[in-house]
């Protein structure tokens, strides 16, 4: 692949040299294992007759477990690189923190309006090559900044989430509990059909349970071992805030 090829498919973006272009395109994302774990107690199963402790546990962990891989692939697990149980970024791309080759990233200043995030994420719109119209992630406190935008007479410019959604050019806007713990994250536009997860075989998702006779406790595992990336460049946008530097005040002799 050119250069005049690739800027000519939309891969090539600012100072980005060819090598680095062509390294990002044949990427290899490999698989990492995710898992839930649960235990009862014997005496506790037993004793609990009004429902199936055991059928609602393990849907629990597979909500649990979806709802993991769900935050690792749009901002990342959030736990510390040295925390033994975080969930590999090199296997497992989160979208926000991807390379500018596949999810371009926008500043913002932290004390930005609710007006100019939205004309932010307009213009932004542009520099989208995803497939077809993408989705608006945030979180529910950024939505209602929006939704309640309002003219100088007091009346809100979107009416509904359909209005503002349309306004800024997304299928749809979802509100996402996960990106609050990610404070420097305003949103990300992204269709997650860009997005592949794949499994070795044998890697999808299993349940595992055993009986640990010392302990008198069933034990249950939700594992599945499993990588996913963006695959098309400039598939997303993601929108970061950033301080905006204070004066330091002057200093008065005595």
């Amino acid at each position: 692949i050119t250069a005049d090829e690739a800027r000519a498919k939309g891969y090539v973006k600012g100072s980005m040299k060819k090598d680095e272009v062509i390294k990002l395109l044949k990427r290899v994302t490999t698989p990492t294992t995710v898992y839930k774990k649960q235990k009862l107690d014997r005496d506790d199963i037993v004793d609990i007759t009004d429902l199936d402790v055991i059928a609602w546990l393990k849907a629990e962990m597979r909500i649990m477990l979806d709802e993991e891989i769900a935050r690792s692939i749009l901002v990342g697990d959030g736990r510390e690189p040295d925390d033994p149980d975080k969930i590999d970024e090199d296997h497992l791309r989160p979208i926000a923190y991807d390379v500018d080759m596949y999810a371009h990233s926008i500043t913002l200043d932290s004390s930005s309006t609710p007006a100019e995030m939205i004309e932010t994420i307009v213009r932004a719109r542009r520099y989208y090559k995803g497939t077809g119209t993408p989705t608006l992630y945030t979180t529910d406190a950024k939505l209602t900044d929006m939704i309640l935008d309002k003219d100088s007479l007091g009346r809100r410019y979107y009416n509904t989430e359909a209005e503002l959604a349309a306004a800024l050019r997304v299928d749809r806007i979802v509100t996402v509990e996960a990106m609050e713990d990610a404070a420097d994250i305003a949103g990300i536009i992204v269709n997650l059909v860009d997005y592949t997860v794949g499994a070795d075989q044998g890697g999808a998702i299993s349940m595992f349970d055993d009986f640990d006779i010392d302990y008198n406790q069933y034990k249950y595992l939700y594992e599945t071992r499993m990588s996913g990336a963006l695959i098309k460049p400039f598939s997303a946008i993601s929108f970061y805030y950033k301080e905006v530097a204070q004066a330091s005040a002057p200093t008065t002799g005595d």
